[in-house]
């Protein structure tokens, strides 16, 4: 069933207007959003633009309400920003582009016309006129498209600036959820990359439940990548695949459409016994044909160590492989032949935290030696992809202290700037003399959008909403709260908190049964005591409390 809705939203304020442009102020305020023959209360531009500020990152286009024009039909340029920056940005400049969804062209306003224009990501509209003529506006509206459920899960806790990275993780994976499937982001890359989507996944189960977007995207996969072959390409994302297929079915139950993936689940095993030697060594080929190791993440892109990273991986998929295998009833061999094959394989230790944290997560790595090595450095060596996953690497190393410190420099930095969604990439480096992202750069200092990035997201075309960087819901609600499904259709769940340095922490996730609330509190002495609120169906199962 489609969920998607859009809303009309007035813009917060005027960000920048030009002298030609009179009585731009009213279009912040709401009026009947139908045009009449007669408007007095219009703003009158004769030239010049307005730039219009919606105060968040959203999905959608600009609705103009035009009364008039001074020939009954005049070419408006419309331009959108994700930045103050970007908004302003020619194409071409400081990698603005119109890749993947328009976010510059020219467009027909007529007399008395209701348009919308554009399907992208933004959070700024700018709107430049022809000179010489009057054209006569009573309202622009962002036209915000986007899922329309209620989210069920949720995390609250004694400190605001973590509320607030939890709001904006959900808040950027709704964003993403487009058009029945799971997007990567709203401006560009919007597609679906399996590869990209297991946090996403995850942040949906734990906040929404088992939507059909999930199912939607992962039977998209396999129509468009028929077995035996690399989905998107691509190794590490065909090992995602597995990974996702089990969370999902662990938290829904979902036997239907487990059968239904039955036939490409065993050809995945397949396929993946096929392509590891006797001694654990991956023999995959990257079908890009880049010539490049395989691929992890653009962070530890093009380096030999990502082997290490990407067999972690294959070993955590291997394993639910198995489990979904037996379930099903079907031969598990492949499967079990990889996992036989990569348990003669010696891993070796990296400096990449990325890499560390999957190794750790894949038991290849002791937990408590490798969160240290992922303390190291605070934030510094993150992505946005990996991020949770080396959060959750460290607490199960016993640094939970450490990663909520490295929770609030990293998500709090983009905070910081104005973001309102999360961000395909950040490195904290960044914010090392550059200005926000809400307003002009002043003199002297970097453009924090335009003037940053790496590989294919340099400068301006960078998204500032991707769906892989919601990780501190799946963080927050696993490590923090403790919350575990032990058994398919979220019969059981396991509780075990670790606040670290929170004195309270209470937060929900949707089952399909109904919403479980996990409510932790320390007392004067350090004891955390913990209430769980859950449906009969499910069985809760407390694990060690430890403060």
């Amino acid at each position: 069933m489609n969920k998607q809705i859009t809303e009309y939203l007035l813009p917060k304020r005027i960000a920048d207007v030009s002298q030609n442009v009179l009585n731009s102020a009213t279009l912040l305020y709401e009026k009947s959003a139908q045009i009449a023959l007669d408007e007095t209360d219009v703003c009158i531009a004769t030239g010049g633009f307005v730039l219009l500020d919606f105060g968040r990152e959203i999905s959608g286009g600009v609705r103009i309400l035009c009364h008039k024009t001074g020939s009954g039909s005049t070419v408006v340029r419309i331009r959108f920003g994700e930045s103050y920056g970007e908004a302003n940005a020619e194409l071409g400049y400081m990698g603005a582009c119109n890749d993947h969804s328009p976010r510059d062209f020219s467009a027909t306003l007529v007399n008395y016309s209701d348009l919308t224009f554009g399907q992208t990501g933004f959070r700024f509209v700018r709107i430049d006129f022809p000179e010489g003529e009057a054209v006569k506006i009573k309202s622009v509206y962002a036209a915000f498209t986007h899922y329309g459920g209620e989210p069920i899960g949720d995390f609250a806790c004694n400190d605001e600036l973590i509320n607030k990275i939890y709001d904006t993780a959900r808040y950027t994976v709704m964003l993403n959820m487009q058009n029945g499937v799971i997007w990567d982001g709203i401006k560009r890359d919007r597609l679906v990359w399996v590869g990209d989507m297991y946090p996403e996944v995850k942040a949906i189960l734990y906040t929404y439940g088992g939507e059909d977007c999930i199912k939607n995207s992962l039977r998209f996969a396999m129509q468009t990548n028929p077995q035996p072959g690399w989905i998107s390409r691509m190794p590490s994302y065909t090992i995602w695949f597995v990974a996702i297929l089990h969370e999902y079915f662990y938290y829904t139950g979902d036997d239907a459409f487990l059968r239904e993936c039955a036939e490409y689940l065993y050809a995945l095993g397949e396929l993946f016994d096929d392509r590891v030697d006797e001694f654990g060594r991956l023999l995959f080929n990257d079908e890009r044909l880049t010539g490049k190791p395989v691929f992890l993440d653009w962070q530890t892109a093009d380096l030999p160590e990502t082997e290490q990273g990407v067999s972690a991986l294959l070993r955590i998929a291997v394993h639910s492989g198995i489990t979904l295998c037996e379930r099903l009833g079907i031969s598990a061999k492949a499967y079990k032949s990889v996992l036989e094959k990569l348990n003669r394989r010696v891993a070796a230790d990296t400096e990449y935290k990325q890499i560390t944290a999957l190794q750790i997560l894949s038991g290849e790595r002791d937990a408590k030696s490798g969160a240290q090595m992922l303390a190291r450095g605070g934030a510094k060596g993150l992505s946005s992809f990996m991020s949770g996953f080396i959060l959750s690497a460290l607490a199960k190393g016993g640094k939970m202290r450490a990663a909520q410190e490295i929770l609030r420099r990293y998500y709090g930095g983009m905070l910081s700037r104005g973001a309102t969604s999360f961000w395909e990439d950040f490195d904290i480096d960044w914010l090392n003399g550059s200005g926000r992202i809400d307003e002009p750069t002043p003199q002297g200092l970097k453009d924090l959008h335009g003037d940053f990035g790496a590989y294919c997201y340099t400068g301006f075309r960078h998204s500032l909403c991707h769906g892989w960087a919601c990780g501190p819901v799946n963080f927050l609600t696993e490590c923090v709260l403790g919350i575990c499904v032990e058994e398919a259709s979220c019969r059981k769940i396991s509780v075990r908190p670790d606040l670290g340095d929170l004195t309270f922490a209470r937060g929900s996730i949707a089952t399909p049964y109904g919403k479980v609330t996990v409510m932790a509190q320390k007392d004067e002495n350090g004891k955390v005591n913990v209430h769980v609120d859950a449906p009969k169906d499910v069985e809760i199962l407390y694990g060690d409390i430890y403060g």
